[in-house]
């Protein structure tokens, strides 16, 4: 299923005019392939359990209310969910902002998982390798080699007009492999923790993913190290030595890079007032602004 613009959901009333278009998505929904690409200044939609899924927003950011807390994607970054989440979003912004949403057949990565276990021969052997189990941690990630530019492809094709699914199911296979390749990346940086015990090294890294998820998402309010330490739940000082390994700089750097690259696409965008851009970046004023952009050309 490729949707190109926004389904009419709850928490949005049903009507006599969106009832039928309701009955026929949720009898697809959950059991197929999908994909939802359009641009909207609002859009929410009421927490449900998902199957695999990753999100993209560009022009804009989107919310996305996990069990927990709340995280935001936007132009930098993607969000993976694994299959069995439940989640709801709301997409707010001043001007249209793109959304786009992959959700994978229930298995689909498992198949994925346990195929790529295999080599070429086995695989001869054994078309069919059944299903292992194969999830993600469910951060907020940068956009990088291995998962965005097929994320992008696909994006790109459906907005041209693709609409077979053959393709859609080869895409979302490659999209996947992409994805467990992205993981076993962070998996290795995760080695360079503190922690003799892996149990201790994976707490320690899903705790500074959660700091991370919250620059990420809480870039533009006047948040302080103080702050991040407590969402790491980690003291100041083991938070900062710890983050630096992991990320390879300190929360402050983090925090400034994320900032100046809102305060780049703002202005890309058309907003020429430096007090604007600072304000809504995050920097507060034009002088803090001009000091992190000047530190970073």
């Amino acid at each position: 299923m490729i949707l190109t613009t926004l389904p009419d959901l709850p928490p949005l009333p049903e009507t006599n005019a969106n009832a039928e278009f309701r009955r026929r998505f949720y009898a697809r929904w959950g059991t197929e392939n999908a994909v939802v690409c359009g641009q909207s200044t609002f859009a929410e939609y009421a927490t449900m359990t998902q199957t695999l899924s990753i999100k993209m927003a560009w022009r804009g950011r989107e919310r996305y209310r996990l069990r927990h807390r709340e995280v935001s994607v936007d132009d930098d970054t993607y969000l993976i969910l694994n299959e069995g989440s439940a989640y709801g979003s709301v997409l707010e912004a001043p001007r249209p902002a793109w959304t786009f949403a992959v959700f994978m057949r229930p298995g689909m990565h498992r198949e994925v998982h346990a195929a790529r276990r295999l080599t070429t021969a086995r695989a001869l052997e054994r078309p069919d390798p059944g299903a292992r189990d194969g999830e993600f941690s469910e951060h907020l990630r940068h956009h990088d080699e291995r998962v965005s530019p097929v994320l992008r492809h696909i994006r790109n094709r459906i907005i041209d007009g693709e609409r077979s699914e053959d393709w859609l199911e080869e895409q979302l296979m490659l999209l996947i492999d992409g994805m467990f390749a992205a993981e076993a990346v962070e998996a290795h940086a995760i080695d360079r923790l503190d922690g003799v015990k892996v149990s201790t090294r994976v707490e320690l890294a899903r705790r500074l993913r959660l700091a991370a998820d919250y620059i990420e998402s809480c870039h533009a309010e006047p948040i302080g190290l103080d702050d991040m330490a407590r969402v790491a739940c980690l003291s100041r000082f083991h938070f900062v030595r710890l983050f630096r390994s992991l990320y390879g700089v300190t929360p402050h750097t983090y925090l400034i890079q994320r900032r100046a690259a809102a305060a780049r696409r703002l202005m890309r965008a058309g907003i020429v007032d430096a007090e604007t851009v600072a304000l809504q970046s995050g920097f507060g004023s034009r002088s803090s602004l001009r000091r992190a952009l000047g530190r970073a050309a």
